[in-house]
């Protein structure tokens, strides 16, 4: 994601297919959307920020044909970062949505 943005980037796409083919393929699992952000800005605006992205890409996955029954959202904020926060590259890392195989 870029900064400040919940827009899903267009690179992101080929990778996202490959998930609903995955998702397709266990029909029976569920999953959980987990958005996060860098630590640029004020905290309760990166709190939804980090929702608002969880919830692009479940739109996303739901726009392709996945059950929303299967998918949760849930935004952290800074509080996840896997990546430092001082330098691009790692800021770049901690805008991200992990998906969790839940079960």
């Amino acid at each position: 994601f870029d900064s400040s943005k919940a827009t899903i980037r267009p690179e992101s796409n080929d990778k996202l297919e490959e998930i609903v083919k995955v998702m397709d393929e266990y029909n029976n699992a569920n999953f959980k959307l987990e958005g996060h952000t860098d630590s640029t800005g004020n905290v309760a605006k990166n709190l939804q920020l980090s929702k608002d992205r969880a919830a692009a890409v479940k739109d996303y996955l739901i726009s392709k044909g996945i059950s929303a029954s299967r998918l949760s959202s849930e935004g952290y904020g800074i509080t996840k970062p896997i990546a430092s926060n001082k330098t691009v590259e790692g800021r770049a890392q901690n805008r991200r949505v992990e998906i969790i195989l839940v079960k």
